[in-house]
């Protein structure tokens, strides 16, 4: 039976674990403290968690377990190098060689601290903690920790307005679209306009079938990505969508697939051998050159996929609508990244409800106040806002 026992001036706990072996364990501190170290251990022995401190898992076992056991069998291959990136410079530094058990909020967030103190910018911080708490989430399931330390701490308020100001200074207008793809060349015209007529990723072009194009339909179903030299599945089940293309996309996608490299993989955006194209050779020999010859600023590829998105604000296309078409997990997603750019549209969203109250005070006086009710009755009912994609930037260009 477990109980406390006083030997050579010290209090000792004696208890059996949930497999029936036998503990000592001696205590600093007084009675009142041995017999609240008894209750915490029958307690973890009743769950069936109590592990003995020579059997600790340290944090660097953890870690190596937390890779085979989860990483290395549930996430894809890119994904899983930022995943190992992220905790080999930025984690295990400061965890490495300590007890898992031994980690409480207050480590957290000593090692944040130390990370901000080295330069580390928030947003990398908060990436670290989020992978530091999934896995001793990981460890919680497998009973070497009681508790998740890392969620008792709140994650860092990030710079939010510096990133939005960034995105702002990055998009293009679409006199500047224009000029882009005016300076395309045959080889990159369509691909370019895909991009900024569509919203998808780079992997999401590079992976592209022509079996996936709806020519039909006027759609273009994204199934996949071509990244770090393989094909995958997309990240997420909302990356699997359905994207509406415009008439003159479709026609330039036609003339391109009279002269695009034929390959195995029927790839409507291939190398010039018809096999996968690289990301460095689509950037060095078609987006950068493109933009030199346009005399437009350096931006990034994935900042085509950013002007898509705020061409769709700027013609108010609805925020769900805007979520399923860029493959967005959830609308506060899209809100926290282009939240600031729906500011100046709300003006007009204001003017349509004006109208409309305007309209049904005066209707029995007011025939024209009457019509113009009824056309923003009709608009609201028809869902503006949540047409297609290609209309929003056909109309913003």
């Amino acid at each position: 039976m477990a109980c406390v026992r006083r030997r050579r001036d010290k209090w000792v706990l004696d208890y059996r674990d949930q497999h029936g072996r036998r503990h000592w364990e001696t205590v600093q501190g007084n009675r009142k403290d041995a017999d609240g170290l008894l209750a915490l251990r029958l307690h973890e022995v009743g769950r069936g968690n109590f592990e003995a401190k020579a059997e600790e898992k340290t944090f660097d076992e953890v870690m190596a377990a937390y890779k085979t056991g989860h990483v290395d069998v549930n996430v894809r291959s890119t994904t899983r190098k930022d995943y190992e990136a992220l905790l080999e410079l930025h984690v295990l530094p400061h965890f490495k060689g300590m007890k898992v058990r031994a980690i409480a909020p207050q480590t957290v967030e000593a090692w944040r601290n130390n990370l901000l103190a080295k330069g580390v910018g928030r947003r990398t911080v908060n990436k670290a903690h989020i992978q530091l708490g999934a896995m001793l989430r990981y460890a919680m399931r497998n009973r070497w920790v009681t508790y998740n330390a890392a969620t008792e701490v709140p994650k860092l308020r990030e710079e939010s307005t510096k990133s939005a100001r960034l995105l702002e200074g990055n998009v293009l207008n679409p006199e500047e679209v224009r000029r882009l793809l005016e300076h395309a060349g045959d080889r990159w015209k369509a691909l370019l306009m895909m991009a900024v007529s569509t919203g998808l990723r780079q992997g999401e072009l590079l992976g592209l079938r022509w079996g996936d194009i709806d020519w039909a339909g006027k759609q273009v179903q994204v199934r996949r990505q071509f990244s770090a030299g393989r094909f995958a599945d997309l990240k997420t089940r909302h990356s699997r969508r359905s994207v509406g293309l415009s008439e003159d996309l479709l026609t330039q996608l036609r003339a391109w697939k009279l002269r695009c490299p034929t390959g195995e993989h029927d790839l409507v955006f291939p190398h010039d051998s018809g096999s996968p194209l690289n990301h460095g050779i689509l950037l060095r020999s078609g987006f950068y050159p493109a933009l030199r010859r346009a005399k437009l600023r350096r931006i990034r590829f994935h900042d085509l996929r950013h002007t898509f998105a705020s061409l769709l604000i700027a013609q108010n296309v609805h925020p769900k609508r805007i979520q399923a078409l860029m493959g967005h997990s959830t609308i506060r997603v899209t809100m926290d990244v282009y939240g600031h750019l729906m500011h100046d549209a709300d003006n007009e969203a204001a003017e349509k409800v004006a109208a409309l109250i305007g309209g049904s005070k005066t209707v029995a006086t007011t025939g024209s106040h009457d019509a113009q009710a009824s056309q923003v009755l009709e608009k609201m009912e028809a869902g503006v806002g949540i047409e297609p994609a290609y209309t929003a930037l056909q109309a913003a260009a």
